[in-house]
């Protein structure tokens, strides 16, 4: 706690000291390297340098100065349109803002449970809203880059939910990333990168699934569906607790990132100070390189963390994820992971990943894509205690997302899971969806 409460000072006293440095004077000494450069401090204060001249005050911004842009741009001129409004926002405000909403029927088979006698109501009707904020608070030279950032989460179900569908399937695993009523705040944080992009401290409300897996296999609202395919399935960390983090990049392509989490809020419904004094906290490490090769760009992580036992989690797990995700040429990305944990918090305790996906194959639509990709999926017997259940279960899933002018998309998905771990009665079960988005 001791160290939670001095970084959370350290980190407030050094944004303070770097705001004020930021409305500083500038240098009168003109042979400063920096007398070459167009500086902007904070967003009320212009200063442009050259050989003759120093500092000189633009005009000043107000709390409504945001309105008088978008009035000045004027977003709804010959013919009004979503993509002008909030582009016209961001420039406004300096923030860049996204909503995901839409719905997600899935039919699935068969629709009976093992030895029940009522067939489940199918499909099961997930509606999911996902606002998402990332605002640069001020970016100088001086006091480097400050970010606010918020995401969250809110899923509801009409008729009825995953959790049934699971169990009528058999699988240990879920045909989606949110099998019941959700709502997580997954991002309620403040970070400061520091001049030179080198050093950034970042503390508040996270999730480590924000940095875990690739391009398509970490989002089941924009990517694959099946949570063996859409996230880590066997990870055990939160889905949004406060903590702190800092993060070195010694290369531009290369990131390493360690930090500490309250071990209390595994659920991330909502932002709690109240556990911190009880001197429990996860830890993790992270490495991400992002290298340039013959074919493209490439990702390529390693995750470690540590969690603690908790009310709400009633095992101490140790777990790690390894991820790739590579271009091959402009239309093929090739993408996998490999991850486990220990404990018996998930019916899952290793998964093994590897898929396909091509974006605007055709160069139709940039919100076209092609994805296929298959998971082997170690079935954790510590959860599952049945005699009768198998020791791995596979998953293979395709979906085709194709869209339609800028905001909207639909997507058919296909699941096929092979040889489910508690129906020994069936060599297969099947769910079919349709995801249909709006992106704002």
């Amino acid at each position: 706690m001791v160290f939670f409460r001095s970084l959370l000072l350290t980190s407030l006293y050094a944004c303070n000291v770097l705001s004020l440095s930021a409305y500083a004077s500038c240098s009168k000494d003109d042979s400063s390297e920096h007398s070459k450069l167009e500086k902007r401090c904070f967003s009320s204060v212009d200063c442009s340098f050259n050989d003759d001249q120093n500092c000189n005050k633009s005009e000043r911004r107000h709390v409504l100065s945001p309105v008088k842009e978008v009035l000045e741009d004027r977003p709804w001129h010959k013919g009004f349109s979503f993509t002008k409004l909030t582009q016209s926002l961001q420039n406004a405000t300096n923030a860049e803002i996204s909503l995901e909403c839409g719905v997600l029927p899935q039919w699935f088979y068969p629709h009976r449970a093992l030895g029940s006698a009522i067939d489940e109501e199918s499909p099961s009707c997930q509606v999911f809203l996902s606002p998402e904020v990332t605002w640069e608070l001020y970016n100088t030279p001086i006091a480097g880059t400050g970010t606010f950032e918020f995401s969250y989460t809110l899923i509801r179900y009409w008729k009825n939910n995953a959790e049934n569908a699971n169990r009528c399937l058999g699988i240990a695993c879920e045909i989606n990333d949110y099998s019941s009523r959700t709502n997580i705040l997954s991002q309620l944080s403040f970070s400061q990168t520091f001049p030179g992009k080198f050093l950034t401290v970042c503390i508040g409300q996270y999730s480590l699934y924000n940095i875990d897996g690739t391009l398509y296999d970490n989002d089941q609202l924009t990517g694959f569906i099946s949570y063996s395919l859409s996230q880590n399935a066997s990870a055990t960390y939160s889905s949004g607790s406060i903590g702190a983090y800092v993060q070195v990049n010694p290369i531009p392509n290369l990131a390493i990132q360690v930090g500490c989490q309250d071990a209390y809020n595994i659920l991330g419904t909502a932002f709690e100070l109240k556990n911190l004094q009880k001197n429990k906290y996860n830890f993790y490490g992270y490495l991400s390189w992002s290298p340039q090769n013959r074919f493209g760009s490439g990702q390529y992580s390693a995750l470690v963390y540590a969690t603690r036992k908790v009310p709400d989690q009633l095992s101490q797990t140790t777990g790690w994820s390894l991820n790739f995700g590579q271009d091959l040429g402009k239309k093929l990305y090739l993408f996998g992971r490999w991850n486990g944990a220990t404990g018996s918090v998930y019916s899952i305790n290793r998964s093994y990943v590897l898929g396909l996906a091509s974006a605007n194959p055709i160069n139709r639509n940039s919100q076209d894509l092609l994805g296929i990709a298959a998971a082997r999926n170690k079935v954790n017997r510590k959860v599952l205690t049945a005699k009768k259940v198998r020791k791995y279960e596979t998953v293979i899933e395709t979906f085709a997302t194709v869209g339609f002018g800028p905001h909207f998309s639909v997507t058919p998905d296909l699941q096929i899971y092979i040889h489910p771990a508690q129906r020994l009665d069936k060599r297969s079960v099947r769910v079919y969806g349709i995801r249909a988005n709006i992106s704002i």
